[in-house]
């Protein structure tokens, strides 16, 4: 059966009717009907459907920034292999650079140090070509940040036969390097600077290769424990060793302390134990057995940091304490004291009694408390361990050279 016109006619009164009933309403509470020809009139020549496609539009172009930025945050979360591969790669070579001898001039000892560079540049490359491919955001910012820690001093390293390439890789000239070492190069210096003992660049790849692996690894479980890094930069010496008699602290910032660094390393390795099991609600026992072993091995670091004669050390212990002392309340929830002395005890019945989701919260991810806690334990390792190497430092704690040094360092200044 059809539709008469009177009907339809009719139809669309009542719609137009619904659609703008109340849009002109006046203060009598009476109808406007200037209101509903103004509007007519906007459907009738377009304006209201460009008004709506704008408000779609936008609509559509804010929805669009929510997905990127969810995009952008799983990003980060990424697991790359090859980049993980590259970084602990680097981290090797790189720490292998500050446990060289560049005093000694002997051309078998040049050829050593030559070798050594020759392969830290071969990882740098490896690790700079993956980075730029990977689509972990995280491992492309600190793959940047690799990259301007280079350019940054690019002249120093163009001064011993280092070059840029336009991909960001670096070449290696072996006969313009190892002319530094010649008498009346004068430019050891400057590859000890950029390369020998804590701040150098090297030491800096390094610590910029373990950032990257620990985002690249395990995507949204990786820690930084898998690494191993702890006890990899330097070895510990007794020799120069200040005396245990001297009544009052001799503090310097050269000065070796082989015991906080066999305590840090012996803590990174419970911190280890922590980062990699398996914590649930259902391994309650084994967890406290690893969180009491690691309560126990962190009190010890803090008596010897406490003994320390190494100001590096004491500092960077405090930045631990402080650390610690911040997740205060996170540690009271599993039963966790957080001492005046910033030692730890901990309460077995709370512990098991709690959940152990907040441990699993603390220890697992790029960002965690165990991640910052490794980086301030490798810092207390390192400085223990190399306190020697500090002495004419001429590298600044961000990277950049400072010309307060003499000597065979003069042929660096920019």
């Amino acid at each position: 059966m059809g539709i008469s016109l009177n009907g339809l006619n009719s139809g669309l009164a009542d719609t137009y009717s619904s659609l703008l009933s109340g849009a002109g309403s006046g203060s009598s509470g009476g109808f406007d009907g200037s209101s509903l020809l103004t509007d007519y009139a906007a459907i009738k020549n377009g304006s209201y459907g460009k008004m709506m496609k704008s408000y779609y539009s936008k609509l559509k172009t804010q929805e669009s920034e929510e997905d990127e930025k969810t995009s952008s945050s799983k990003s980060k979360k990424v697991k790359d292999t090859s980049s993980a591969s590259a970084a602990s790669a680097l981290h090797k070579s790189a720490s292998k650079l500050g446990t060289l001898n560049y005093d000694d001039h002997s051309e078998e000892n040049v050829q050593k140090i030559t070798d050594a560079v020759s392969a830290f540049i071969k990882d740098y490359n490896s690790l700079m070509k993956s980075g730029a491919k990977s689509e972990n955001s995280t491992v492309q910012k600190q793959t940047d940040a690799l990259y301007n820690s280079y350019y940054s001093n690019y002249k120093l390293f163009s001064k011993i036969g280092i070059t840029m390439n336009s991909d960001r890789t670096l070449s290696l000239d072996e006969d313009s390097f190892k002319k530094c070492f010649t008498e009346d190069s004068g430019r050891a210096g400057t590859v000890k600077t950029l390369f020998g003992g804590i701040g150098s660049f090297a030491d800096k790849a390094a610590d910029r290769a373990s950032r990257i692996y620990r985002a690249a690894g395990d995507g949204e479980s990786v820690t930084s424990s898998k690494a191993k890094y702890a006890g990899s930069t330097g070895g510990s010496s007794s020799s120069s060793k200040t005396s245990s008699s001297t009544s009052s602290k001799e503090l310097s910032k050269t000065a070796e302390d082989p015991a906080s660094a066999a305590s840090a390393s012996t803590l990174y390795k419970s911190l280890e134990k922590l980062g990699t099991m398996n914590i649930n609600n259902d391994n309650k026992d084994n967890v406290y057995d690893a969180f009491s072993a690691f309560v126990k091995d962190y009190n010890a670091l803090l008596k010897n940091t406490n003994d320390s004669k190494n100001t590096n050390v004491i500092n960077q212990a405090n930045y631990l304490k402080s650390l610690v002392s911040g997740n205060k309340s996170a540690f009271s929830r599993m039963g966790i004291t957080v001492n005046a002395d910033k030692t730890l005890s901990i309460d077995e019945t709370k512990f098991k009694e709690s959940d152990m989701g907040n441990v699993k919260s603390l220890f697992d991810g790029v960002y965690s408390f165990g991640e910052k806690m490794t980086d301030r334990i490798n810092s207390i390792y390192r400085y223990a361990s190399q306190g020697e190497s500090l002495r004419n430092k001429t590298y600044t704690s961000q990277g950049g050279y400072s010309s307060v040094g003499a000597g065979s360092t003069l042929d660096t200044t920019l």
